[in-house]
């Protein structure tokens, strides 16, 4: 439920130009209530906050946006982890074979 001063706030943004789905998402509202303020059948008699009072358009970015954005860069990250720990496994194993049939020839020669 949102207060009469986040109504204010709400028809600031909106006379700023805002997207309705963008507000309702920073405030964690319905997109209705919003739409219900931009309408004049919600707090009717309140005046927008002035720009000063206002959130920055940057401050408006959905959090959920962010963290999806976030997990897919940790996802892509975690792929690329992966393959080079699988390649760093593939090289330590070949110097092993390596160092084995190193170890192998020393002996047959002190034979």
């Amino acid at each position: 439920m949102l207060t009469a001063e986040q109504a204010a706030i709400v028809k600031g943004l909106l006379d700023r130009g805002e997207k309705q789905h963008d507000i309702a998402a920073f405030f964690g509202e319905n997109g209705g209530r919003i739409g219900e303020i931009a309408k004049g059948r919600r707090f009717p008699d309140i005046r927008p906050a002035p720009r000063r009072d206002l959130p920055t358009p940057a401050q408006l970015v959905p959090w959920g946006f962010i963290m999806a954005e976030a997990r897919r860069a940790i996802d892509i990250a975690r792929i690329g982890l992966d393959s080079a720990l699988a390649r760093l496994a593939e090289i330590e194993g070949k110097l092993a074979a390596a160092g084995e049939i190193e170890r192998t020839a020393r002996g047959r020669r002190r034979q």
